[in-house]
C-alpha cells in the first residue's frame, strides 16, 4: 500500500532550492538608507502622497527602529555562523521550523483528496456501513469544515495568554491522530462522523498555528518564500490523498478505512517532529516577558549566538513594553482592542477582506464543474491529479517571485486577481453564449485551467502569507484566528450555497457574480494592501502603524 511518500520528501525538496539563500549583509548607514526607503514605500501605493508625507512617514519608522538598526548591524556575522552550522549539520537550521508546522497543512490537504475518493467508495453502496444518501455523503465531505470553524472560534475565545504555537501543533497533532483512528476504526456511520468533525477541529488548530509559528520563527529574508510554501504543501496533501484512493480495491467494502489510515504514520511524525524539532515561537515569549526562553528558542532554533540572540530579544521586547506587556484580557477586551485600535483595525480589515474575497470568488465552485467534466471524459483520477500538480507548480511560481523586488505580495496578488476576474468572465460568457446546452468542454477546461493558474500565484499561498505577517504582536493570535475562522466559514457558506445558486439563476450569472467579486478583490488590493516584502514582523508593525495614522 502506498504511505504517501511525496509528503516525507517535501521538506528536502524544499531545503534544497533555498539551502543556498543567505540573510542579506546590510552596515548601519546602508541599513538607514533602506529603512528610509521602505517608509517611503509604506505610503507609495495611496494616491495623492506628497514628499513631506513621505519623508514624515520615512522619519518615524527610522526613529520607531533605532534599536533594530544597531540589531541588525551585525548581519553579516550572523549569516556567517548560521551558514556554517547548516554545513555542519547538512541541513539547514530552519527546516524543521517550516517542515513540522507545513505537515500539519499537508494532512489538512490529504483530507481533501482522501475525502473526494471516500465519498465515491460510500456513494457506490458497496461499503460496511450501508448506503449513504446524499445528505449524508454531504456531511462526510462538510464536517471537517465545521470542525475547523468551531477550533478557530475557540481559539478566539481562549486566546493565546497560555498557549503558545507549539502547544497548538501538538493539539493539531493528536486531534488529527484521535479522528484518523475514530474514522478507521468505527462501526457505524454516526462515530465516522464524530471523527470527521474531531478531524477538522485538528485542521483549524493546525490552519492558525502554522503561518504564525512560521512566520514568527524562521529568518526574515526566507519567511515570505516558507509561509507560501505551505501552499504548496496542501496541495501536495491533496494529490497525496488523490492518490492514497487510487491503491484501494473498490470491491473491498472497508477499502475506504485504509484511505483515512494511511495518513496515521504523518499525524504521529508531526507529533514526534514537534517535540524533538521544535522550540516554542521566541516572539511569543518575549511577549509575556520570558526573555531567556526566548533568548534559548533564538539559539537552539536558528542557530544564533547568545549575543546575537539577546540582541533579537531586545528588540522583540521594545514592541512588548510599547504594547504595554502580556495580554491577559478577556476575549471582550482584546476584541475590543482590535476593533478600537487604529493599526490593529486596519490589519484587521486587510486580513479578513482577503480572506473573504479569496473563497467568496469562487475557487471551490470552479473546480466542482471542472471536476464533472472530468467525471464524464472518464479522466477522474488521472485529470485531479494532473491539477494538484499544476497547481503545485504555479504554487512554486509564486514562491519563487514573492521576495523578488520586481514582484512581492502586493503585485502578485494583483495579477493573480487580475487573471481570476478575467477567466470567470469568460466562463460566464461561454455559459450565457450556449443557453440551456452544455458550453464547449475544452473552452471550460481552459478557462479552469487559467483560473486555477492565476489563484495559486496570488490569492493561495499570498493570502495566508500576509496573514502572519500584518497583525501587531499582541493581538496576532486573536486576529489570525478571526481570519482563520473566516476563511472556513465563508468556504462552509460558499460550498453549501453553489447548487442552490446554480438552480436558481443559472451557470452564467453565477460566475458573473464571481467575476465581480474578484474584480472587486482587485479593487481592494490596489487600496489597501501594503507591500511587506524584506521587512521583518517588527517593521510591518510600524508601517501599518504609519499607514492608520
Amino acid at each position: 500500500r502506498l504511505r504517501l511518500p511525496i509528503l516525507t520528501f517535501l521538506p528536502l525538496a524544499i531545503s534544497s532550492s533555498l539551502q543556498r539563500v543567505r540573510p542579506v549583509a546590510v552596515r548601519l548607514p546602508a541599513r538607514g538608507m533602506q529603512t528610509f526607503e521602505r517608509g517611503r514605500r509604506a505610503v507609495e501605493f495611496t494616491n495623492g502622497v506628497t514628499p513631506r508625507e513621505v519623508a514624515r512617514t520615512s522619519l518615524s519608522v527610522n526613529r520607531r527602529l533605532g534599536l533594530k538598526l544597531g540589531v541588525r548591524a551585525k548581519a553579516e556575522e550572523v549569516g556567517n555562523k548560521v551558514q556554517s552550522t547548516d554545513k555542519a549539520s547538512g541541513f539547514p537550521t530552519w527546516l524543521p521550523l517550516f517542515a513540522v508546522p507545513a505537515l500539519g497543512g499537508s494532512l489538512f490537504g490529504y483530507d481533501i483528496g482522501a475525502t473526494s475518493s471516500v465519498v465515491r467508495l460510500l456513494g457506490s453502496g458497496n461499503s460496511d456501513i450501508g448506503s449513504l444518501d446524499a445528505l449524508q455523503l454531504g456531511l462526510m465531505a462538510s464536517l471537517p469544515l465545521l470542525g475547523a470553524v468551531v477550533a478557530s472560534a475557540a481559539i478566539i475565545a481562549v486566546g493565546d495568554q497560555k498557549i503558545g504555537r507549539k502547544t497548538e501543533l501538538y493539539g493539531a497533532a493528536i486531534l488529527y491522530g484521535i479522528g484518523t483512528l475514530t474514522q478507521s476504526l468505527s462501526g457505524g456511520l454516526n462515530a465516522v462522523l464524530i471523527g470527521r468533525i474531531l478531524y477538522g477541529l485538528g485542521i483549524g488548530i493546525a490552519m492558525h498555528a502554522a503561518p504564525l509559528y512560521i512566520g514568527e520563527t524562521t529568518p526574515t529574508n526566507l519567511r515570505g518564500k516558507l509561509v507560501s510554501l505551505k501552499e504548496a504543501a496542501i496541495v501536495l496533501g491533496i494529490v497525496g490523498g488523490y492518490a492514497a484512493g487510487a491503491t484501494v480495491d473498490a470491491q473491498d467494502p472497508s477499502s475506504w478505512r485504509s484511505i483515512f489510515e494511511y495518513a496515521l504514520p504523518f499525524e504521529i511524525a508531526m507529533f514526534l517532529s514537534t517535540a524533538a524539532f521544535l522550540q516554542e515561537s521566541p516572539r511569543w515569549l518575549a511577549l509575556r516577558g520570558r526573555a531567556e526562553e526566548a533568548i534559548e528558542s533564538l539559539t537552539k532554533g536558528q542557530g544564533l549566538s547568545k549575543e546575537e540572540a539577546i540582541s533579537e530579544v531586545t528588540a522583540m521586547s521594545k514592541i512588548r513594553s510599547e504594547s504595554g506587556g502580556e495580554d491577559s484580557r478577556n476575549f471582550l477586551e482584546r476584541a475590543q482592542e482590535i476593533v478600537g485600535d487604529p493599526t490593529n483595525r486596519y490589519a484587521l480589515t486587510i486580513g479578513v477582506g482577503l480572506v473573504l474575497l479569496q473563497q467568496l470568488s469562487g475557487q471551490p465552485s470552479v473546480l466542482y464543474y471542472a471536476n464533472r467534466i472530468f467525471e464524464k471524459a472518464g479522466l477522474g483520477f488521472e485529470a485531479a491529479v494532473g491539477v494538484g500538480v499544476f497547481k503545485t507548480i504555479m504554487t512554486l511560481v509564486s514562491v519563487g517571485l514573492v521576495e523578488d523586488p520586481k514582484w512581492g505580495r502586493r503585485q502578485l496578488l494583483l495579477t493573480g486577481t487580475t487573471g481570476m476576474a478575467g477567466a470567470l468572465g469568460a466562463l460566464s460568457a461561454l455559459f450565457a453564449a450556449a443557453g440551456g446546452d452544455e458550453p464547449n468542454s475544452a473552452a471550460v477546461l481552459a478557462c479552469v485551467v487559467a483560473f486555477v493558474g492565476f489563484y495559486q500565484i496570488g490569492f493561495g499561498p499570498v493570502t495566508w502569507l500576509i496573514l502572519s505577517e500584518i497583525f501587531p504582536l499582541k493581538v496576532r493570535s486573536t486576529a489570525l484566528s478571526i481570519g482563520t475562522l473566516s476563511n472556513f466559514a465563508s468556504n462552509f457558506l460558499v460550498s453549501a450555497l453553489f447548487e442552490i445558486e446554480r438552480e436558481s439563476i443559472g451557470e452564467a450569472a453565477l460566475f458573473a457574480q464571481f467575476a465581480l467579486i474578484a474584480a472587486a478583490a482587485v479593487a481592494f488590493e490596489n487600496s489597501k494592501v501594503p507591500e511587506t516584502r524584506g521587512l521583518s514582523l517588527e517593521e510591518i508593525e510600524a508601517k501599518l502603524r504609519d499607514l492608520a495614522e
